[in-house]
């Protein structure tokens, strides 16, 4: 599961929350809290109870409570009163300004005799930059198939890894299911897709999951910039009946002008249908390189066979994927779509790979480029300014021979700060080939990179390559650069 496939996805939040009861012989609970770096902390507990004593306690002892109005400096706090038909609560809401980063802990007290149990709601917030968000992948699932979750947590807006991740599933419409604890992982099993990307995933099998609703509660802790952290988050989703049955997949290539090239890669995927209508069909392919292309359409089925088959195209697997084969078909998704509502059907992850089809045996332009690159300063007298920018490009080429080029540097103004031209030689497959470009009168333009190669145009043996694009450096400073200059503001102009 990517962050971008995911079919329903809570926003990221920095918060944590927690859930207890009180009761006659346990009227008061002390619970702990890691406070990481915050210029907030809020709090609020929610519960059918008026006469509640909650207590935040700082790691040096120092004493918090809501309603009391001789609180420190940069504590503030209100009770709100509520009512719902019989049942009347209240809300205990505070904040604090700046807390001390630590453990702290909080105490919750009844201050009247308890005749049942009382259930209390907290949740905790944080001003900063360390969020948790939860992907479930649907809001209906197909009983009998697996259910991907995967868990991130953000600091600004790098993934955090090297982190904990556990969680809890329960039923909300069946009391006597047994709930199931869940440990999501980034090491490449057991449900997750790519070790090490800081996205933590589960399966849920749900040969122990009949249908009804269940939610999933998880707890992520570690350490991020802001310090040692907890955090929650939870998701609903629903299992629902199964009208369809994914059994595999074929695959082959097609050449459909007879060149000697691949024009496409057919995957057909093969399933049956319980109940015949329209469903929407999605195949998710994915290279080696972890890149992915997915293909979805609605197609009528009149009687139970439901093989289709979806065409990825030379072109789009080239541009958007990258390597050669084999590609794994990593997910294919029959759905029902039933008055315009669309309810899984089925689902199945990682059917299989594909055959081995090489990047070069599919269609492709006889010269191009590979999207590989790389640029690097120069520094030829060790002053500790580059002379000189050198920019490597990948070509490749299907028949060897001499070849006409030009290119020009553009700074991201769109200022023309480089040009270069000559005569290359390439040989049949990959080449690389070495652009420079003079170092001094970048610096003299006195504009931050990042740099763009444009307007490269390679031609020969009655070969061409245009593209307005072709590289885009590091976001060099031009300080680093000899001759450099800070730009000069442009006067405006007025009419």
């Amino acid at each position: 599961m990517s962050i971008a496939n995911a079919a329903q996805a809570q926003s990221a939040y920095a918060a944590a929350d927690d859930a207890f009861q009180l009761t006659a012989s346990s009227p008061s609970v002390t619970r702990p809290l890691v406070v990481d770096r915050t210029t907030l902390l809020t709090f609020s507990a929610t519960a059918a109870s008026r006469t509640l004593t909650i207590t935040l306690i700082s790691p040096s002892g120092a004493r918090f409570t809501i309603g009391d109005q001789n609180s420190a400096a940069g504590f503030q706090s209100q009770i709100v009163q509520l009512a719902a038909g019989a049942t009347i609560g209240a809300s205990y809401i505070a904040t604090l300004a700046n807390p001390t980063p630590g453990n702290w802990s909080y105490t919750v007290a009844e201050r009247t005799q308890l005749s049942a149990p009382l259930d209390v709601l907290v949740t905790i917030g944080f001003n900063n930059s360390t969020r948790l968000t939860l992907l479930s992948g649907d809001d209906n699932v197909p009983a009998g198939t697996p259910v991907r979750m995967a868990a991130v947590v953000f600091d600004s807006a790098t993934k955090l890894t090297g982190i904990t991740v556990s969680g809890t599933l329960r039923s909300s419409s069946n009391p006597s299911f047994t709930p199931l604890n869940l440990t999501f992982r980034d090491d490449g099993t057991n449900g997750d897709e790519k070790a090490g990307d800081g996205i933590y995933e589960t399966f849920v099998t749900n040969a122990s999951v009949p249908a009804g609703t269940y939610v999933v509660r998880i707890t992520a802790t570690g350490t991020a910039s802001t310090g040692s952290f907890v955090r929650n988050a939870s998701a609903q989703f629903r299992v629902v009946q199964r009208d369809a049955q994914i059994t595999g997949f074929n695959d082959f290539a097609a050449d459909d002008d007879f060149d000697g090239y691949y024009d496409k890669i057919v995957i057909t995927t093969r399933a049956t249908v319980s109940t015949p209508g329209t469903y929407r069909v999605m195949t998710r392919l994915r290279g080696s390189n972890g890149k992915e292309i997915v293909h979805a359409g609605d197609l009528p089925f009149s009687t139970t066979a439901a093989d289709v088959n979806v065409t990825f195209s030379a072109a789009e697997i080239a541009r958007d994927i990258g390597v050669s084969g084999p590609y794994a078909v990593a997910e294919v998704r029959y759905s029902h779509v039933i008055n315009g509502d669309v309810i899984p059907a089925d689902v199945r992850y990682d059917l299989g790979s594909t055959a081995a089809y090489g990047l070069d045996e599919l269609q492709h332009p006889t010269i191009y480029l590979t999207g590989a690159g790389n640029a690097f300063g120069i520094d030829k007298n060790s002053n500790g300014l580059f002379d000189s920018l050198q920019i490597d490009l990948e070509i490749a080429a299907d028949f060897s021979g001499s070849y006409d080029a030009s290119v020009s540097l553009m700074d991201r103004d769109n200022h023309e700060i480089g040009f270069a031209s000559g005569t290359i030689s390439l040989d049949g497959g990959v080449n690389t080939i070495h652009i420079t470009f003079d170092g001094s009168r970048i610096g003299a333009n006195g504009v931050d990179g990042p740099y763009t190669l444009a307007n490269l145009i390679v031609f020969g043996e009655d070969q061409s390559l245009i593209a307005n694009t072709a590289f885009v450096t590091p976001a060099f400073h031009a300080s680093s650069f000899e001759g450099y200059h800070p730009p000069r503001l442009r006067p405006s102009r007025h009419r």
